[in-house]
C-alpha cells in the first residue's frame, strides 16, 4: 500500500508543478499555487479513469506479461497520455488564440514525458520490476 501512496503523490507533485508552468505559459491571469494544484488534481484523475479503462480492456483481453514491458508501456500509455495532456491544455488555455501554438505543442509533449518520468519511482519500488504491473494492472496514467 505504501508503494501505491508513494507513487499517487509523486504522479501529483509532477503533474502539479507542469500544470504550473502550463498556466504561466497559456494563461494571461497571474499564476497561483491553487490553480496548480487544482489543474494537478484533474490531471491525476483524468489519468485515473483513462488508466482503470485501460486495466478493465487489458484484463477483458487476457494478455500475457510481455517480454519488454517497458517498450510496451510506452507504446500503450503515450498516445493516451497525448490525448490526457490535450485535454489539459484545452482546460488551462484562456483560449484566446494561444491554443494553437507552438509553445502549446512543446507543453503537451513535456507533460507526456513527465508522466513516464513520473513513473520510475513506482518502477524502482516493484520488487520484482515492471513486468508485474505494466501494461495490465496499473491505473494511473
Amino acid at each position: 500500500m505504501l508503494p501505491l501512496l508513494i507513487y499517487i503523490a509523486v504522479k501529483y507533485v509532477a503533474y502539479a508543478a507542469w500544470c504550473s508552468l502550463g498556466v504561466y505559459l497559456l494563461r494571461v491571469a497571474n499564476a497561483r499555487l491553487s490553480t496548480s494544484l487544482f489543474f494537478g488534481l484533474i490531471r491525476l484523475l483524468i489519468g485515473a479513469c483513462f488508466g482503470i479503462a485501460i486495466f478493465v480492456v487489458g484484463g477483458m483481453m487476457h494478455l500475457q506479461a510481455p517480454a519488454n514491458p517497458l517498450l510496451v508501456n510506452f507504446a500503450v500509455y503515450a498516445p493516451i497520455r497525448l490525448l490526457e495532456w490535450s485535454i489539459m491544455s484545452y482546460l488551462i488555455s484562456d483560449r484566446s488564440g494561444t491554443f494553437a501554438s507552438t509553445k502549446l505543442y512543446a507543453w503537451v509533449l513535456g507533460g507526456i514525458a513527465v508522466s513516464h518520468l513520473a513513473d520510475i519511482p513506482m518502477f524502482l519500488l516493484l520488487r520484482s520490476g515492471p513486468g508485474e504491473m505494466l501494461p495490465v494492472g496499473r491505473f494511473l496514467c
